[in-house]
């Protein structure tokens, strides 16, 4: 079980880094708060825990963060520990016995860091089905155009931004169905900010991507001039996430919570609108199939 001098000494690796912070946290529990309450680039964790294990705290990274790397330092033999969870968020095992573990530890936590910002880009678990309620809206077939414009040039002008836009986050891209401030047509999910912004409950804010390491190497956002950023999304009826209400600025700002919980609505909003059209799309179709000389009741009864 890691004592607090040994945590200690790890974030003293750490600190070490001019472009890192450590936080402490000497439990699964403390883990967890402080994974929910503050935003963080990485993390390092023993696997024998005073109230759990090293696992405990990469199912709590997956369940906040699930895009942000982690590093299983420890002397406990890979053969002993539960790896079913190494696949989806743990990127590298390191000995702490080791002669150089510590100078190991300050290098390859650097290393998950940068890899984790270039990477193509981590997908929700059940990916397969959010893309299935995804091709059930017939985007080309609905008159969603005009209505799109018209909601993102109040959400630039509301927020006061350079640029708000609503996307469908596809397969391999993010469509914009409607963009104010910029003519964008799509961006790959490699180099949209939203693939991650999907994968988190709440209103996603990066106050400036220079802050952000899974951010300020994307080349593609620092061509657009992208420098804050903040996404809602757009949940389907089902609970699949398809897409993002997002507002973007040139400069660094943040959002209170009654901003994020506006251009949530608004991302709601975005959804309604994508699902009435939706059903008079179907209702039309459905229409057009009905039989020959078919009709209501009321219609019989003028007939006769």
């Amino acid at each position: 079980m890691d004592s607090d001098q040994r945590v200690s000494s790890v974030a003293s690796t750490i600190d070490a880094d001019d472009g890192l912070t450590a936080v402490e946290a000497t439990s699964v529990d403390a883990a967890t708060e402080t994974l929910a309450d503050e935003p963080v680039v990485g993390v390092v964790t023993a696997y024998e825990l005073e109230d759990g294990t090293g696992m405990d705290v990469v199912d709590a990274l997956r369940a906040e963060a699930p895009q942000t790397p982690c590093v299983l330092f420890t002397d406990v033999s890979p053969a002993d520990i539960d790896t079913e969870s190494f696949e989806e968020v743990i990127v590298e095992y390191l000995n702490r016995d080791l002669p150089d573990a510590d100078d190991r530890l300050g290098f390859v936590v650097n290393d998950v860091i940068d890899h984790s910002a270039q990477v193509g880009f981590l997908a929700p678990d059940d990916e397969d089905e959010r893309l299935e309620t995804l091709e059930e809206y017939d985007i080309d077939e609905l008159p969603i155009e005009e209505s799109f414009d018209r909601l993102t040039d109040l959400i630039a002008d509301h927020f006061d931004v350079a640029v708000s836009f609503i996307g469908l986050i596809e397969e391999d891209e993010e469509n914009f169905l409607a963009c104010t401030g910029a003519d964008w047509d799509s961006l790959t999910r490699e180099d949209t900010m939203c693939t991650h912004s999907m994968l988190q409950e709440d209103v996603m804010v990066v106050e400036d991507i220079a802050d952000d390491k899974r951010f300020n190497r994307n080349a593609q956002l620092e061509n657009l001039g992208i420098v804050s950023y903040a996404g809602a999304n757009m949940t389907a009826p089902n609970g699949q996430v398809i897409g993002q209400v997002c507002v973007l600025d040139h400069e660094a700002r943040g959002y209170s919570p009654a901003e994020r919980e506006t251009l949530q609505q608004y991302a709601a909003t975005a959804m309604e609108i994508l699902e009435l059209r939706q059903t008079v799309r179907e209702s039309r179709a459905t229409a057009t199939d009905a039989p020959a000389g078919a009709g209501t009741g009321a219609e019989a009864e003028v007939d006769r």
